[in-house]
């Protein structure tokens, strides 16, 4: 081989090599992405199965019962006089304002038509025969509460995840109606979720997705892996290319110099 086919092959074979090493850098590339997914996908898996839910807690008459804390069984089983084993009825109530929270205008009349009480007054009624004053009872209907004392939210309370949210974040308490000892009348008393009596409401493992988020996991995890595997072949076949590359250049290039040596001789 001459010297300017030597050169012409050596200029191929570099060529070649830069070739190969921009596509391995590309592939480390990308199996440095696929390393950025797997690490999402465990964060999304670790999310997913550590995730804690409230639950309301009571007795059904036969046992112990937990249900999710949704705005319907709040509704059911916390602002329902005399449920069965909850010996208290609990008002969600806005931490601004201190408004009991309630859906929509037809919660709230129904609330207001709940709260209704009787009043018995004894007022006077003339006097008897012997001039002494009759009384008679006099009936009289009241309500704890008037549309004041609401705040109306459309949105969000059908929302598990918000409105649990939303507790635990102190936007909305509970409250109950207790005696007020200066004025003798009855007054929401609030607390937060998780200091009611008895453990009411607690925080529990939230399960109900752990099959789906495992399964999405392994999915995830299994198409990274085959990509993976894939790249890594397609870099196992350019190292294997590159090597042999290296090995013609340096023969190629040996060539060259000695065709430059013994070109060197023949004028000196």
């Amino acid at each position: 081989m001459g010297l300017s086919a030597s050169q012409a092959r050596f200029l191929q074979l570099t060529a070649r090599r830069s070739n190969i090493e921009y596509q391995v850098q590309q592939i480390n590339f990308e199996r440095l992405q696929l390393a950025d997914k797997t690490a999402a996908a465990s964060e999304k898996y670790q999310d997913l199965t550590s995730n804690r839910k409230i639950v309301f807690n009571f007795n059904d008459g036969a046992e112990k019962t937990a249900v999710d804390l949704t705005y319907n069984n709040y509704k059911t089983y916390m602002n329902q006089q005399g449920a069965s084993g909850v010996n208290k009825k609990y008002y969600l109530v806005s931490s601004t304002g201190n408004k009991i929270v309630v859906s929509s205008e037809k919660e709230r009349a129904e609330m207001i038509e709940a709260s209704k009480y009787i009043v018995d007054t004894q007022v006077e009624d003339g006097v008897d025969e012997e001039g002494n004053p009759k009384y008679k009872t006099e009936t009289t209907e009241k309500y704890r509460f008037t549309i004041d004392d609401f705040m109306i939210v459309e949105e969000g309370l059908d929302d598990v995840d918000n409105f649990q949210q939303s507790i635990q974040d102190g936007i909305y308490y509970f409250a109950t109606l207790e005696d007020n000892d200066e004025t003798g009348e009855k007054e929401l008393k609030t607390q937060s979720w998780d200091t009611l009596d008895g453990g009411v409401l607690s925080e529990i493992a939230d399960e109900s997705d752990d099959k789906a988020a495992e399964a999405e996991y392994d999915a995830a995890q299994d198409k990274i892996q085959r990509v993976d595997k894939k790249l890594e072949l397609q870099l196992d076949q350019l190292e294997s290319e590159r090597s042999a590359i290296q090995t013609e250049i340096e023969s190629v290039s040996k060539v060259i110099d000695d065709n430059i040596e013994g070109s060197f001789k023949v004028f000196s």
